[in-house]
């Protein structure tokens, strides 16, 4: 079978800068939005210095070299819109404090793609002229949920996925789509037709590295899933959010004028830098990009990795969550931290019974949130009857991650210095692959004690290692 080759003329290769990082993506952007987020609006080359101080604090970075530092930065603060310019001041982007404060790399994502388009401010000015020459105006994620959506409608068992190859040679590189919008159902057509009959492609990793970075994206978003036949599906699941990006005509416009016209330079492009980060840091309706937890920990339970037990407690979960939205019709509100808690409710029972202290469990209460006391949950050491008051940091991503940075408003701050030994921090990481847990008994003493960093900011973010605490068994 012969190779599929896009015709000469409809040939053009679009591209994006790569992050170094890209195997580490999600731990690497949720460490360096919480450090990104401590630094103070300065003159570019003071922040820039700020920055890369912020880098080298990643671990492995420490005896990097200036270029590799350079090259993080550049991809942080251009590719994923964590910094915002404002004249000569630059500053942390309203991406940088989402991500930051909510914990939810899922939302962090589909805000990334839902701005996402080529060209864009992402790209050196020169890149971005050559685009605009050759008339591209495309945005991936959106076309490729339509392309999903037109295929499964084609295909007599509604199931219909595409390759990173599919992606490159039938969307990304065909000037047919990027630049003249040829229908997404045409194009699913297409591909569908080539997949009957076998048509083959170039599936070299660099040749379909820019289309594949744009589908793991998606996947980390939580818009759609690998299976092992290395095509990627929608994740129907996720229908409101899908549709989203469908019914969206979002488009970063400072470009268009730039279209047609001769004598064109890069400095012309450039004029409209600041636009970009303004643009990418745009506020959206939350409650569309939140992670729906049930679809990831769904996941979880799934893995081989988790215990029939630990399998049986998350399906318990879900059930609890899916009966509190029916009953209350609410979407997402607070799920990922009602989630956190009601597991770590579990694990306190399951903990105080292993010590043989069942006569405390009634007494273990989640305090509602009006108290503002500054914690979560109210349990007990399991020795005589002292106290442990239990603050529950959660964290949501498709990928494992390793946390290291939390956001403590004042009152649990202030609870911390007042409750001292009896106050913990839960740190519960919820990713499609496990639950984990870390916990940080005094978080105020450890700082006191140089065990964890922290930085005054509307309460206090947190910086933490192993050091700071020890990690659990989780008990359910």
């Amino acid at each position: 079978m012969a190779e599929y080759k896009i015709p000469e003329e409809f040939y053009y290769r679009i591209h994006h800068a790569r992050p170094r990082f890209k195997s580490d993506v999600e731990s690497v952007l949720l460490f360096m939005a919480g450090e990104i987020s401590r630094l103070d609006p300065a003159p570019r080359s003071p922040f820039r210095e700020q920055l890369n101080s912020a880098i080298r604090l990643y671990p492995g970075n420490g005896s990097a070299t200036e270029k590799t530092i350079d090259n993080w930065r550049t991809e942080i603060s251009s590719l994923f819109g964590l910094i915002e310019r404002e004249g000569e001041l630059q500053k942390a982007g309203r991406m940088a404090f989402l991500l930051s404060e909510n914990q939810d790399l899922v939302e962090f994502f589909r805000y990334f793609l839902y701005y996402f388009q080529y060209p864009g401010g992402h790209l050196k000015s020169q890149e971005s002229l050559k685009m605009i020459n050759a008339g591209i105006k495309f945005k991936p994620a959106k076309y490729l949920i339509e392309v999903l959506i037109e295929g499964q409608k084609l295909t007599e068992d509604g199931k219909f996925g595409i390759t990173k190859a599919e992606a490159t040679h039938c969307i990304f590189n065909d000037l047919r789509i990027t630049r003249d919008g040829q229908s997404p159902k045409i194009t699913a057509s297409q591909i569908i037709a080539r997949q009957k009959t076998g048509v083959e492609y170039d599936n070299d990793g660099d040749v379909t590295r820019y289309a594949g970075d744009i589908l793991d994206y998606m996947e980390l978003a939580d818009l759609a899933r690998q299976r092992p036949n290395y095509k990627y599906y929608l994740n129907m699941a996720n229908l409101d959010v899908l549709q989203a990006f469908v019914s969206s005509d979002n488009w970063f416009n400072s470009y268009d004028a730039l279209y047609g016209q001769k004598d064109v330079t890069p400095a012309d492009v450039a004029v409209y830098l600041e636009d970009w980060f303004k643009y990418v840091n745009n506020k959206l309706d939350s409650t569309i990009f939140e992670a729906n937890i049930l679809s990831i920990i769904e996941d979880a339970s799934e893995q081989t990795t988790t215990t029939p037990k630990q399998s049986e407690f998350i399906a318990e979960v879900l059930e609890r969550i899916r009966a509190k939205r029916a009953s209350e019709q609410t979407i997402r509100t607070k799920e990922i931290g009602d989630v956190g808690e009601t597991i770590v409710i579990e694990h306190e029972k399951n903990r105080l019974t292993k010590l043989d202290r069942t006569d405390l469990l009634h007494l273990i209460q989640k305090i509602p949130e009006i108290y503002a006391v500054g914690y979560d949950i109210g349990s007990y050491e399991g020795v005589g009857t002292t106290r442990r008051f239990i603050e529950v940091k959660t964290t949501v991503s498709r990928g494992k991650i390793h946390t290291t940075n939390f956001h403590m408003t004042p009152s649990e701050w202030s609870a911390s210095d007042t409750l001292g030994q009896t106050y913990f921090i839960y740190r519960l990481a919820i990713s499609s692959e496990s639950v984990s847990l870390f916990v940080i008994q005094d978080p105020v003493g450890k700082y006191k004690q140089s065990l964890v960093d922290m930085i005054p900011r509307d309460g206090a973010d947190i910086r933490y290692t192993e050091k700071s605490g020890v990690y659990e068994e989780l008990l359910v």
